[in-house]
């Protein structure tokens, strides 16, 4: 339906019978999106530290990475060091903490050779080092949040599977399963470990260290076949180094 509009000078002004409303403004996200919006800043976080180094890199580069505005980063990291920080835990989450409810010491050790060998993860430890001395905490957070929660977790299920006496033998695991093969992977002297790789020197390392078991139960996945399900695209968010 129209209506006519007599305006003052008497000229006839017809408009619709629909009227507009205002656009609703929008409000403060859900925690569903800030989970998701949180998440999306930590996975462009890398990219911008890795192309840039930690002093080099700004708020106004991790904001348009992460489409989002600075005031988004602001009130969800305090700053650059937060959102680094946060980062590197969320990182470490892939190493030793999101684990099947099968996971075993033999299935984490494994994962710990393929992850701290993947490019994502030797490109942050080159970075770490290359920072370490204008910025320490660098290290500190990647030693924290990184090596120390890999050896806490080991020692947790050398202690299921072996026991409190040989819970100790943890830190020398960890050596062991970084190895020779990390250094050169930190110097570009080899590429990243396959599945099978990381299987191989997991099993080599727990011998060594007194903690191998028997071969794999028969209906069980091999560590390596579960690896290679679990990270079928593990650089998905990083360009390969």
């Amino acid at each position: 339906m129209q209506r006519i509009l007599r305006p003052i000078g008497g000229r006839r002004m017809v408009t619709s019978g629909v009227t507009s409303s205002p656009a609703r403004k929008r409000g403060r996200p859900t925690a569903a999106e800030r989970v998701e919006r949180r998440a999306q800043i930590l996975d462009a976080a890398l990219g911008v530290f890795l192309e840039n180094g930690f002093g080099n890199a700004t708020v106004d580069q991790l904001a348009a990475a992460s489409h989002v505005t600075k005031r988004t980063i602001y009130s969800y990291f305090t700053d650059k060091a937060g959102v680094f920080s946060e980062m590197v835990q969320s990182l470490a989450v892939t190493v030793s903490s999101s684990a099947p409810d099968d996971d075993t010491l033999e299935t984490l050790a494994t994962r710990i050779v393929f992850r701290l060998n993947s490019a994502e993860l030797i490109g942050l430890h080159r970075l770490v080092i290359a920072e370490s001395t204008r910025f320490p905490e660098l290290a500190r957070t990647l030693h924290q949040n990184g090596d120390a929660r890999h050896i806490g977790r080991l020692a947790e299920h050398i202690r299921a599977e072996f026991g409190e006496a040989y819970a100790d033998r943890a830190p020398q695991l960890f050596s062991l399963l970084l190895g020779q093969g990390h250094r050169k992977r930190l110097l570009g002297l080899l590429g990243p470990a396959t599945p099978a790789d990381a299987s191989e020197h997991a099993h080599e390392a727990l011998t060594l260290a007194g903690l191998s078991r028997p071969a794999t139960v028969a209906g069980a996945a091999a560590p390596a076949d579960a690896l290679a399900h679990e990270f079928s695209h593990p650089f998905a968010h990083i360009p390969g180094d």
